[in-house]
């Protein structure tokens, strides 16, 4: 018996192949950088989504929103999962691009300033 797979890249490729879409999609790559990193803390941290919210004090379904870019996160519980991780959080503003800009200091951000 054979069975008809399509492969997840050959779905999104499809999809993200319409320009409305595709726009969409890239407007929210910075909340799916989010995600990433904050599921980075938590590997790094080598704890579980369960033990690493009690660690950060937030429950689990909050944090797996985080995970997967249903929730940003405000600045104060990036802060709070950083810290858990051992780290703090580091905005910066950045020019578009081709576009000429003064630079800008990064502003560093420990949980404990926000709490």
């Amino acid at each position: 018996m054979t069975s008809n797979t399509i492969s997840w890249d050959s779905i999104r490729d499809e999809v993200l192949a319409d320009p409305e879409v595709k726009a969409e999609y890239d407007a929210l790559e910075s909340e799916f950088q989010c995600a990433k990193q904050v599921i980075a803390l938590r590997k790094a941290s080598g704890l579980n989504q369960r033990d690493f919210a009690k660690l950060v004090g937030i429950k689990q379904p909050q944090l797996a929103r985080i995970e997967s870019g249903k929730q940003v996160p405000k600045i104060e519980t990036l802060a709070k999962l950083a810290r858990s991780a051992g780290y703090d959080v580091e905005i910066r503003f950045v020019a578009p691009k081709g576009k000429r800009s003064h630079k800008v200091e990064p502003l560093r951000i420990s949980a404990k300033e926000l709490v």
